[in-house]
């Protein structure tokens, strides 16, 4: 049981800071989705990570199902950026973009303070620049994420 634990903790933290949602993520619970309405994620989203996937897909030009297939394969974001011949720095501006929204988001919905926004904005670049150059999701949250099926428009069905 404690490895079921450990392993269920484990992967909710590797979702959230997959996209620096942290840095939006309101302490009682609120939405961990990195996107905003503009970005084409529905509001009020809980599944961690899946806007990330969104917001990032679309910068490249590519469906959700590519990207998960790029980054269970081994590769970043960033690799998958230049095989699509995008630059990384596009793909970290529209997830930042979307990052700063869902902090908007917050502040507007009451789940956060001003200048709780103000201290979160100001790690959401480096936190989503670590994950584009670096990030390789787990076995687990590859199966997860593969399992979780899009639909044609590019967004997930379920997860």
């Amino acid at each position: 049981m404690k490895r079921f634990i450990v392993t269920v903790i484990a992967v909710g933290l590797l979702t959230v800071g997959t996209a620096g949602v942290a840095a939006a993520q309101a302490t009682g619970g609120g939405s961990t989705s990195p996107t905003s309405q503009p970005a084409g994620k529905a509001h009020g989203s809980r599944r961690p990570g899946v806007g990330v996937l969104a917001v990032a897909a679309k910068t490249l030009g590519v469906k959700p199902r590519e990207l998960v297939s790029g980054l269970c394969g081994g590769q970043t974001i960033a690799q998958i950026a230049s095989q699509h011949g995008k630059s990384t720095q596009d793909v970290i501006a529209a997830l930042v973009k979307a990052a700063d929204a869902r902090i908007d988001q917050a502040v507007k919905a009451g789940r956060i303070d001003a200048a709780q926004a103000t201290q979160r904005k100001s790690t959401v670049e480096a936190r989503v620049t670590a994950r584009v150059n670096s990030f390789k999701p787990s076995t687990t949250r590859c199966q997860k994420l593969q399992g979780s099926g899009t639909g044609a428009s590019g967004t997930p069905t379920s997860t």
